[in-house]
């Protein structure tokens, strides 16, 4: 047999020379299983945030330009802003390759538009947006995308107007930023339900713990997921500041129905 190429498997360590030394022997071990890896297609990724003084070859500021800010994982830049851009740009070439279902005026009515929009345009500008942590400036880009083709969709654009709230009733759905929340809101009860072993559970068991005992970075704070989600539970007067708060919302998502229904409160 000739093998299958081992796919997005990765690894973080502080010091890039032991990814390197871990390289051959994951690439060994993995054979056992028949699984390939391409050395070639290896990256190592250097997580930093720029001071204000470093500049690129060009000699422009090259914070919030961080050359692992386009990088890409499971489909999706490391940056959320970045992401949140690219997923525009997606989503309007999507729009764009059924323009003659979005212009067609009398055989195809408005519901069944925004039916196919919402199956073959939606699930593009929200691939994988349960793990964005962008600023609200950011995330409204989403919502934007959204309005523009759906006022197409319903031939009023300039200069005829509607307002955001009757385009929504008329087309019959939500605001995308709505349906973000919701989706991180999911993630976040499947991550508490899954075995206390999985990586997403002892990630979420460290950063918890190592709030009270370990330093953040010096400087303007940056926006994460696990804030993101620290500011969802806010809102529902839930509180994760240790691992008392962390067991205690492990029990309340083990109830799915009482976990959906609390994105509502």
């Amino acid at each position: 047999s000739s093998g299958i190429n081992a796919e997005y498997g990765e690894f973080g360590d502080e010091v890039e020379e032991n990814l390197r030394e871990m390289l051959p022997i994951c690439k060994e071990i993995l054979a056992e299983w028949d699984l390939l890896v391409n050395e070639d297609k290896t990256e190592f990724v250097r997580f930093y945030i720029a001071d204000k003084t470093d500049v690129d070859e060009k000699g422009e500021p090259l914070r919030g330009r961080e050359p692992w800010r386009k990088n890409v994982s499971l489909g999706s830049k490391l940056c959320s802003k970045a992401d949140i851009v690219h997923r525009c740009i997606l989503a309007n070439v999507a729009f764009e390759k059924y323009s003659k279902v979005w212009l067609e005026k009398s055989r195809i009515s408005l519901y069944t538009k925004v039916k196919l929009y919402e199956a073959l345009v939606t699930p593009v500008l929200l691939y994988n947006c349960n793990s964005w942590a962008g600023p609200e400036k950011i995330l409204q880009k989403v919502d934007v995308c959204q309005r523009n083709h759906l006022r197409q969709i319903m031939n009023c654009t300039y200069p005829r107007n509607i307002s955001n709230k009757d385009l929504y009733a008329r087309c019959g759905v939500t605001p995308l930023t709505e349906r973000v929340a919701k989706s991180r809101w999911k993630m976040l009860g499947h991550i508490l339900r899954s075995d206390c072993n999985s990586p997403p559970q002892l990630a979420l068991s460290f950063t918890v713990e190592s709030m009270g005992r370990m330093r953040g970075r010096i400087g303007r704070h940056q926006i994460s997921i696990f804030k993101t989600i620290l500011s969802d539970l806010n809102k529902r007067n839930m509180n994760l500041r240790d691992l008392t708060d962390l067991t205690e919302l492990r029990h309340i998502a083990s109830n799915r129905n009482h976990w959906r229904n609390l994105f509502s409160f």
